[in-house]
């Protein structure tokens, strides 16, 4: 398997969309519905309305959430596939981000944070795309406008405004007109969100849609669980991390900087997820769009293939602890 995932062959989407239903059958076996979240006017509007199309089946919930996490993958090695940021295209990307979804069962249930990840995964494209777009102000007011939508679905997503108008500021000459076309982009959903709520009467739901809290890791029910998987966690972002750093002298400029930015929206991402609700279980799934790219690197070590080797086996044993000895 580890071949394949090195390879760039459409068959591997189906192997990676079976990986992905085998290692989260405890979520597809034990499905939940999503609970609605006091607030999040527009997280809850989504929730009911899928509830009456599912026919409040928590299956279906939960089966689609796997397929948003498999489509977030595959987003996900697009960008690094069509803007060469590793030697060669591959898969290795979904599959680091299938598999670090999979350590924790919140990641893989129908929630704000995996729906705001498409926002995430928007920006992290966006570093690629802006410093030699043609057309940098569409890409801007776009990804302007997803942020805002996904600061309406969880709100501490407001921090990653700041992210974005970095973003515009050092990946591109500095334009004053640009930098209003972003602030432009995520106020337009708020704004028209503001308007409908006021046109039907309900203009107070505003006012629970500001939301702070602080979301450090829970108890969890099981210590070895815990500490094994975050462990995990770090000892494969500390390999990404010492593979790009021999790789990077090869990259161009413009996906230098591109990485360069991952590595300050990991640490942003950090900041929302820790300003989150204290109830939301999912809070620090918005970091995984991320580390599955930091992580995804280590895969095919072209001078030491028993290092690429050693790091997808690590990989699927990680999951299967977790699986064995979590919640």
């Amino acid at each position: 398997m580890v071949a394949l995932v090195r390879n760039n062959n459409p068959f591997t989407v189906l192997v990676l969309f079976i990986y992905a239903l085998v290692i989260n059958y405890g979520a597809l076996f034990n499905p939940q519905l999503p609970e609605l979240v006091d607030g999040a006017f527009l997280y809850n509007i989504i929730v009911n309305f899928f509830t009456i199309v599912f026919f409040k089946s928590a299956f279906a919930f939960t089966f689609i959430s796997v397929i948003m996490v498999v489509l977030q993958g595959l987003f996900l090695n697009s960008i690094a596939n069509n803007n060469r940021i590793y030697n060669r295209p591959s898969y290795t990307v979904t599959f680091a981000y299938i598999s670090l979804c999979a350590l924790y069962t919140p990641f893989v249930q129908f929630s704000q944070p995996m729906l705001a990840n498409w926002a995430v995964i928007f920006v992290i494209r966006a570093f690629f795309h802006l410093p030699h777009a043609n057309k940098p102000r569409k890409i801007i007011y776009n990804t302007g406008f997803i942020v805002g939508m996904a600061a309406l679905l969880h709100f501490p997503f407001v921090i990653i405004a700041a992210l974005l108008i970095i973003a515009v500021v050092t990946l591109r000459p500095l334009n004053p007109g640009e930098l209003m076309v972003a602030i432009l982009g995520i106020l337009t959903p708020i704004y028209f969100a503001a308007g409908m709520l006021f046109l039907f009467d309900v203009l107070f739901w505003m006012r629970g849609w500001v939301s702070l809290g602080i979301n450090l890791p829970r108890s969890m029910a099981s210590p070895v669980y815990f500490i094994g998987a975050l462990s995990g966690v770090i000892i494969l972002f500390a390999m990404g991390v010492y593979v790009l750093q021999h790789a990077v002298n090869r990259l161009n400029v413009y996906t230098r900087r591109g990485w360069t930015a991952i590595y300050i929206a990991l640490f942003v991402l950090v900041l929302v997820a820790l300003f989150t609700p204290f109830d939301v279980k999912a809070a620090w799934l918005i970091l995984m769009p991320s580390l599955a790219l930091i992580v995804g690197n280590i895969y095919y070590h072209e001078k030491n293939k028993a290092f690429s080797n050693f790091a997808f086996y690590f990989t699927l044993a990680l999951v299967i602890f977790c699986k064995m000895t979590g919640v």
